[in-house]
């Protein structure tokens, strides 16, 4: 699986989508919107896809309203959507703080139904 490409189809997917990140298994990917200052280290990104990943195995053990979808936090400088990607893997997409995060959402749970297991 190329996660690089992943990333790339997802950051074309719409204008406001300042980063991506994917992690499948062992491996992972990111990439940032070119022009646009950096929000996290290389570090940081790994340690939220870590996070996410073990927050995602929480929500998915409560299921009395379904299989959960996305998830969105909003921060100061961005929010950020999770997305899972199959059983094994996690997608982060840090977007603009006034962005339609139901539009993005849309369009990105459409891209990971391409790519997942």
């Amino acid at each position: 699986m190329n996660l690089e490409n992943i990333c790339k189809e997802i950051m074309k997917s719409d204008a406001e989508i300042l980063m991506v990140a994917v992690s499948y298994r062992t491996d992972s990917h990111y990439v940032e919107r070119e022009g646009t200052a950096s929000l996290q280290t290389k570090e940081a990104v790994e340690k939220s896809l870590a996070d996410a990943s073990l927050r995602w195995v929480t929500r998915r053990s409560q299921r009395t309203l379904g299989e959960p979808l996305y998830a969105m936090a909003k921060y100061e400088k961005a929010k950020r959507i999770t997305i899972p990607f199959g059983i094994y893997g996690i997608i982060l997409c840090a977007v603009l703080p006034d962005s339609d995060v139901e539009k993005i959402a849309s369009k990105l749970m459409i891209i990971v139904k391409k790519y997942s297991d």
